[in-house]
């Protein structure tokens, strides 16, 4: 076992991230920005420290990476005000770290992507900020010079305890009620756990020349993650089909909020053509034959189960 340089530590996934890492006995450093929640790290044997991707030159990741043997970078700006931040964090802020690991002779460098920066089915690429911004970021990585091997794995919508952006939708369930979009395009979400192990076969396997997609099994389509929802929450409901043009209203509106508070919302116009306009679906087959024994071992409603339980343990739900 290795030492790990772990960013995004204290976010969703990153927090599962390190759970894991040092579980299966890999000395990790996880970086931190000065307003992250640390509270779930504080409670794992490993090292903090600060690092911010959007600022130039931060002297701390040069001193982490000196006896690192990987890194593993989810850290990213998956909401944000504007295009720039995408770029100046998920982009710029890769490169930076990437050419810092290159010249501390680090070994590997594991990169959580996402299906976002293949864009939609059907799509030539990216169609939003966010996906192109992650799509420099992969373009980055492969212009870096030397001996360092890079793995890119592309999870498409991840979900799972912790997780904050779909809680409305729960408690919308919970009442009684499921708003799904009238869209016939199917989905494909990975449970958190399933990244997780992809992750830890990465840090394993040999390299792979092209980005790996994560996704779950099997594909549903928004009835079937309706029923399955409403199962989660041991309560049916009446499913509401809502055209797109009321979810892009919604995330609209929330962006105009957004910029009169000067935060970058959780749901915005990007966040709905992707539930109600775009299928986001992928070929995993690539990633099982690379990544060795790795498969997704959680279906939609064992995983929507766990997360249900997740929100009520912690009186979300």
């Amino acid at each position: 076992m290795g030492s790990v340089f772990l960013t995004g530590g204290s976010g969703f996934l990153g927090s599962h991230l390190a759970e894991a890492l040092v579980a299966a006995g890999h000395q990790v450093t996880a970086s931190v920005r000065r307003t992250s929640d640390t509270r779930r790290l504080d409670r794992l044997e490993l090292t903090k420290v600060e690092l911010d991707l959007g600022v130039k030159d931060e002297p701390a990741a040069a001193e982490a990476l000196a006896e690192c043997a990987a890194i593993v970078h989810c850290g990213a700006l998956t909401r944000a005000r504007n295009a720039s931040e995408f770029m100046a964090v998920n982009a710029v802020g890769t490169l930076r770290l990437a050419r810092a690991a290159a010249d501390a002779g680090v070994p590997r460098f594991v990169f959580i992507s996402s299906l976002a920066a293949r864009g939609p089915d059907g799509a030539d690429g990216p169609v939003s900020p966010y996906g192109r911004s992650k799509a420099e970021a992969e373009a980055a990585l492969a212009s870096i010079c030397g001996p360092m091997e890079v793995t890119v794995l592309r999870p498409g919508g991840v979900y799972g305890p912790r997780d904050s952006d779909l809680l409305p939708l729960f408690r919308l369930a919970a009442r009684g009620w499921t708003a799904i979009p009238r869209s016939r395009a199917p989905l494909q979400p990975v449970y958190v756990a399933d990244v997780v192990s992809a992750v830890l076969a990465a840090l394993e396997a040999a390299p792979s020349p092209s980005p790996l997609p994560i996704a779950a099994a099997a594909r549903h389509s928004w009835r079937e993650l309706a029923g399955a929802l409403m199962a989660a929450v041991n309560r049916p409901g009446r499913v509401l089909r809502l055209p797109s043009a009321l979810f892009l209203t919604v995330g609209a509106l929330s962006e105009l909020a957004g910029r009169l508070a000067g935060t970058a919302p959780a749901f915005d116009r990007r966040r709905a053509r992707d539930l109600s306009a775009y299928a986001w679906t992928c070929d995993i087959e690539s990633s099982r034959r690379v990544l060795d024994s790795w498969r997704p071992r959680v279906g939609i409603e064992e995983g929507l189960a766990r997360t249900a339980e997740w929100y009520r343990r912690m009186g979300w739900l």
